[in-house]
């Protein structure tokens, strides 16, 4: 726990048999001053730090959600004292007997009211909302909450500590219940209202057909349909001298005329240089085959310098001889002469040139339709011919 002008820190308390504590503080307020102590509490360095904690983090803004302001003041009806559970005679020593307990019987508001444990535990609905919610906030932050409810001994207090158990359970009685604050006014900024519209032209008359825009919630944000939507007529105005001068669907055969060509960079002229004026040649409609000359010229190929990389070299592949010799080369067959008649040789007039040369092997003086083949043409089938039918040729 960080010391200040609220939280001082104290001599240890050696009390009565096994009371008291090392690390001491004497308490006059919470959260930087802004929560008093009355009256002022002692409690040990782990006790101070949650309490503290407690009151910055659960109590205000409770304070907040319930009443629109924050408390400025506890009343604490028992810090350090020694003596046993309850304030009886016999039993187990107390938690306040080592500066482990804190006893809180009311707080105090910013407009000074009050709010007892004892009085608004069952009190008004914001009262009664604001002790549950920081004995709810309590349950979360300390091992043991005894509120009204929970015994005798705690009607008109709530009764925090850091008891340690070797089993870990904590003790929150009565079971408690986080209420839902009451809803604060929400601030609701004024609805929407769209500027009239203004024409961006002087008010005069007007020869083309008035424009229409969309009048109310159609004008912007509109989401319904825009056809059914009622339409305000434009103001009017001057809008001949706004218009573009009228363009000629016709005019150069339909075309649109080309921008002239830039001035050359060679041809124009530097500054501070004289000026010198050359005559355009006369245009040859024929010359450069009836086209006009590029204005723009190729530029001039860039030369790049001949890399000069060593020629590649790369050995001749040894591979051995083969165990297998070559085929030898075949001759081609010998193709037979061709039968040719012997010059100046010619048959006899009265036999027939085929049968004089062997071709016609129909015997002489035969008759009728006989088919004759000459020996090199004649061979066997290996598929029997059909027989011929009776009186079939």
């Amino acid at each position: 726990m960080k010391p200040s002008a609220f939280i001082v820190p104290d001599r240890a308390i050696n009390g009565a048999g096994t009371c008291g504590m090392d690390h001491a503080f004497r308490i006059t307020a919470f959260s930087e001053g802004s929560v008093e102590v009355a009256p002022r509490a002692t409690l040990a360095c782990p006790m101070t730090s949650a309490v503290d904690q407690w009151m910055t983090q659960d109590v205000q803004p409770a304070a907040m959600a319930w009443f629109g302001q924050p408390v400025v003041k506890v009343k604490q009806m028992s810090s350090y004292s020694c003596r046993r559970m309850n304030g009886a005679a016999t039993g187990k020593i107390s938690e306040h007997a080592f500066g482990n307990g804190l006893d809180i019987g009311g707080f105090v508001l910013a407009d000074g009211r009050e709010i007892s444990v004892k009085k608004d535990w069952k009190g008004s609905a914001d009262a009664r909302g604001f002790l549950r919610t920081v004995q709810a906030d309590a349950c979360e932050r300390f091992t043991v909450v005894l509120a009204p409810g929970s015994n005798v001994y705690h009607y008109d207090h709530i009764h925090i500590d850091l008891m340690r158990r070797t089993s870990g359970s904590t003790t929150c009685k009565p079971l408690a219940q986080r209420p839902i604050p009451p809803r604060l006014p929400v601030f609701k900024a004024p609805p929407y209202k769209a500027p009239p519209l203004r024409a961006p032209w002087p008010a005069g008359p007007m020869s083309s057909a008035p424009e229409t825009e969309p009048a109310g919630d159609a004008q912007e944000g509109y989401d319904g349909d825009y056809s059914a939507a009622p339409l305000a007529p434009a103001r009017p105005g001057p809008m001949e001298a706004r218009r573009a001068p009228a363009v000629d669907p016709y005019a150069n055969g339909g075309y649109v005329q080309d921008p002239p060509p830039p001035i050359p960079a060679s041809t124009r002229a530097t500054v501070g240089a004289p000026m010198v004026l050359t005559p355009p040649p006369s245009a040859d409609p024929y010359a450069n085959g009836g086209y006009a000359p590029d204005p723009y010229p190729a530029a001039p190929a860039q030369g790049y310098p001949t890399q000069g990389y060593p020629a590649q070299s790369y050995p001749v592949q040894g591979y051995p001889a083969s165990a297998y010799p070559a085929p030898a080369p075949v001759a081609p067959a010998p193709r037979e002469p061709a039968q040719t008649r012997p010059p100046g040789l010619l048959p006899p007039g009265s036999i027939p040139l085929a049968k004089w040369l062997g071709l016609d092997t129909t015997p002489t003086g035969s008759t009728g339709n006989v088919r004759s083949f000459t020996a090199e043409r004649e061979f066997a089938s290996p598929i029997p011919g059909p027989e011929a039918e009776a009186g079939a040729d």
